[in-house]
């Protein structure tokens, strides 16, 4: 499915606008010092976007006049305001402590009138953060808080971001709920802007719940309701949906201008995000229609751009370190000459004081003493230099495998493509097989690049994550097999993992074919790793019909078995299994364990 534009509600439901203004006049017309406290919260949240810097200026000027009026609702709106600014300006994790300081204050006093808005920015930033759980909780206790004093606008907007949080999640169901909850608000406000996001967001849960017919509803209203020249994007999205709608309803005549339209704003608007997604649309309507060559080169198109932006942000990420080092090489630089400016003095120092008495002896000795701590302090920033180098390192690593999935995600596409244009069953069921060897080698660079872990591979949780995907995507899914793992897990280096993953495919493949011809419901396969002594055996069980004959010792999957296990310096056997079925044993003598 496209990846949707989203509007999140964060902050403020007034719209974000610069102002320059003489704040210092404002206020001291005023003659409250409540209505200064008043009129400084309004500024804050307009400018919280427009103009970060101000706003950290004015929360500073906020939090001075609060002093004044040390009230607990003053001193949570300050923290507010701070979280606000620090969310703004990027430092999240500032931004978090303040918004929990508020709201110790306000739960502490059950202050429900205030507690919506500062649950509703924690979530924001904790979606920025990446934490799924702390997003979609606080987004809730936004919702149901306001709810519990009838304000309507922060349950509404509570219930709008939490919409797009489910969505971007992939819940479209709890999505849709709580969407047309806070489409009726705006609706009944007659806001059009904030209806119309609305609109376009049910949309996008609607789609891949296959209400087709409800999502083209909401894209249309979507878009009469926000003017093109005011959020062109929001367009780009619905034609998009339109399309992809129609698409799966296999109404393609209709279906292809909305995705050519939809795709034409996203070039004109040169938003390149949203151009990938309506390449990809695209592409799979070309797939469905069987135009694999255009549905290929939108893919590579994708891909590229794709590719582009992860260069981008990567280059930005080595210029700014490489920035930062030549900072701190430079500040080092002139850290050692003042180092030597200072010996150099203290040499001068050292030598009257030694012509006028030796009584200054202890005075030198303590005088290296100083020295060799400087010397030490010197090494301790070079060595946090390292590491940092080390870190930036890593990322560059995380990136490559992250490239090297995306390379054989695409070997492992042409193959589909392929595989469904090939004319003979066995050359299909040959391209199928390929493709899952690749899928194998794809999973490996997944898990490097989602992991911490950036050279190793955890042996069980690998080969868990692949039997079940190759039981689950093999064309003879309609025979129902159990799996049993009896795993040890161990972190073993890519040298060591890849070939593990091809014969264990070759296994899988061999014994699904062939293990369960006849009709059973008992159908089961058993897999064990585990380290003995100095070696690891990789032992695969079936309850199947055995092997009946001899092994055809000429099968392609045989001699690639051979070749891997020598790789491997590993001896591989195969016979039958008591009372009945087969039993593959690999043992392996060459591996690394991390």
């Amino acid at each position: 499915m496209i990846k949707k534009f989203t509007f999140l509600f964060c902050f403020t439901t007034l719209l974000i606008y610069g102002q320059q203004d003489s704040i210092y006049n404002e206020l001291n017309a005023l003659q409250n010092t409540q209505s200064q406290l008043d009129l400084l919260g309004k500024k804050i949240s307009r400018l919280v976007y427009s103009n970060p810097e101000k706003a950290v200026a004015y929360t500073i000027l906020f939090d001075s006049i609060t002093t004044s009026v040390p009230t607990y609702e003053n001193k949570a709106d300050a923290l507010m305001y701070r979280g606000m600014a620090k969310h703004a300006n990027q430092d999240y994790e500032n931004a978090i402590s303040n918004y929990l300081e508020a709201i110790r204050l306000l739960e502490k006093n059950e202050d429900n009138k205030r507690l919506p808005q500062v649950y509703n920015n924690l979530a924001a930033s904790y979606n920025i953060r990446g934490d799924a759980n702390k997003t979609e909780e606080y987004f809730i206790k936004a919702a149901e808080t306001a709810a519990k004093t009838n304000d309507s606008v922060w349950m509404s907007s509570a219930n709008s971001n939490l919409g797009v949080h489910y969505n971007s999640h992939q819940q479209f169901n709890k999505a849709e709920i709580v969407l047309k909850k806070s489409l009726s608000y705006f609706e009944n406000k007659k806001d059009s802007i904030n209806a119309g996001a609305t609109l376009m967001n049910l949309g996008n849960s609607q789609l891949p719940l296959e209400k087709n017919n409800e999502a083209i509803a909401s894209y249309k209203r979507s878009m009469a309701l926000i003017p093109y020249e005011k959020f062109p994007i929001v367009h780009s999205v619905a034609q998009s949906g339109i399309g992809i709608a129609l698409t799966n309803q296999k109404k393609y005549v209709e279906a292809l201008p909305y995705l050519k339209k939809g795709n034409a704003i996203a070039k004109q608007i040169k938003y390149t995000e949203q151009i990938m997604e309506t390449n990809n649309a695209l592409a799979d309507y070309y797939a469905q229609t069987r135009n694999f060559e255009e549905a290929f080169k939108l893919s590579i198109v994708s891909q590229q751009l794709k590719d582009s932006v992860l260069t981008k942000t990567q280059d930005k990420n080595m210029a700014d370190a490489l920035i930062e080092f030549e900072t701190e090489k430079k500040d080092a630089q002139l850290k050692v000459l003042e180092l030597e400016k200072d010996k150099s003095e203290q040499r001068q120092i050292l030598l009257t004081v030694l012509a006028i008495s030796g009584i200054l002896i202890a005075t030198l000795i303590g005088f290296f003493f100083y020295k060799n701590r400087k010397s030490n302090a010197l090494l301790a920033k070079q060595k946090a230099m390292l590491e940092k180098t080390v870190d930036e390192k890593n990322i560059l690593l995380k990136e490559t495998h992250h490239r090297v999935k995306n390379s054989f995600q695409m070997v492992s596409s042409l193959l589909s493509y392929q595989a469904n244009t090939a004319q003979n069953s066995e050359a299909k069921i040959a391209i199928k097989e390929a493709q899952n060897r690749v899928r194998s080698m794809v999973l490996i660079h997944q898990k490097l690049y989602s992991k911490d872990q950036l050279v190793g591979i955890d042996a069980k949780e690998y080969i868990e994550d692949f039997t079940n995907d190759v039981i689950q995507s093999h064309e003879y899914r309609d025979k129902k097999i159990d799996c049993i793992f009896n795993l040890e897990s161990l972190i073993l280096d890519i040298e060591t993992i890849t070939p593990i993953g091809l014969i264990l495919n070759e296994l899988l493949i061999n014994t699904i074919k062939h293990a369960f011809k006849n009709e059973t419901v008992n159908n089961k396969i058993t897999i064990s790793f585990k380290r003995k002594d100095e070696a690891l055996l990789l032992i695969v069980t079936d309850n199947g019909v055995g092997l009946n004959g001899t092994v055809n010792e000429n099968s392609f999957g045989l001699k690639l078995i051979k070749t891997l296990a020598k790789k491997l310096k590993g001896e591989f056997t195969i016979s039958n299994n008591e009372p009945k079925g087969t039993i593959a044993q690999l043992t392996i003598n060459r591996f690394t364990v991390l």
